[in-house]
């Protein structure tokens, strides 16, 4: 198996994955390559696929799908000093399937594969979506950023307004992001008012492959999980992440 991926692609990808866990769990099929990880508190998952279509060069050979887990750590050492045309080449062979080679700038790096019968497999957590949203990130990220620091933030829907994120200190001054049924191109169910709390370090780090046009769909219910829906560098990413409960 021999893979190509732009810089842009293989960056993302690595930032993507550090900042939920520090060893992946890479699936490589016909159709591309896909990741699951979870972070480090459990209420956080993201699945990261590159698709064969995203990738400069994507020679699959073999019938079956196969695992193989490595450090992330391994992997960004071969991508931090990538500039905008270089390539990351990825190449294993099943039968020395100890090593995965990568290469990119005349240096190769042989990173020993860890054990994938060892790694957990993570399930998706059930979501019932009440309603859906589009928000730009460029907001989002400024709001996050700002109240990072604090416990919790309020998502509050309401169908026929918009959605309104807002934090609270503890001496009761508030952050709030607003923004119109249109805006957002809301779609909700007009039963209720539909809020969760959330952490804004965990939503701010589930959407940390983003930049500043990114458009991310939200999908969520009352005190639910939400799930997450963005493209991104050629990726496909789709995260949830858990309500905050107290």
């Amino acid at each position: 198996m021999k893979i190509e991926l732009s810089a842009k692609t293989a960056k993302a990808f690595v930032k993507g994955v550090e900042n939920m866990t520090d060893m992946i769990l890479l699936s490589f099929s016909k159709g591309g390559v896909k990741t699951r990880t979870l972070n480090s508190d459990n209420t956080a998952l993201l699945d990261l696929e590159i698709p064969k279509a995203s990738t400069e060069v994507y020679d699959f050979g073999e019938d079956n799908s196969f695992e193989v887990a490595l450090l992330i750590a391994d992997v960004k050492d071969m991508t931090k000093s990538l500039v905008v045309k270089d390539t990351l080449y990825m190449e294993y062979n099943l039968d020395d399937p100890t090593w995965l080679i990568l290469s990119a700038n005349g240096v190769e790096k042989r990173v020993r594969c860890k054990n994938a019968s060892l790694m957990k497999r993570h399930k998706v957590p059930p979501t019932d979506s009440k309603w859906s949203m589009e928000i730009p990130f460029k907001q989002t990220k400024a709001f996050l950023s700002t109240c990072k620091d604090t416990p919790t933030f309020e998502v509050s829907v309401k169908h026929d307004e918009g959605i309104q994120f807002q934090s609270k200190s503890n001496d009761e001054e508030t952050l709030t992001m607003e923004l119109t049924h249109d805006e957002v191109n809301l779609h909700a169910e007009e039963s209720q008012t539909w809020i969760t709390n959330l952490t804004p370090a965990n939503l701010l780090s589930l959407l940390s492959v983003a930049s500043a046009k990114t458009v991310i769909t939200l999908k969520g219910s009352h005190d639910a999980v939400i799930k997450a829906e963005w493209k991104e560098a050629g990726l496909i990413l789709n995260g949830w992440i858990a309500p905050r409960t107290s």
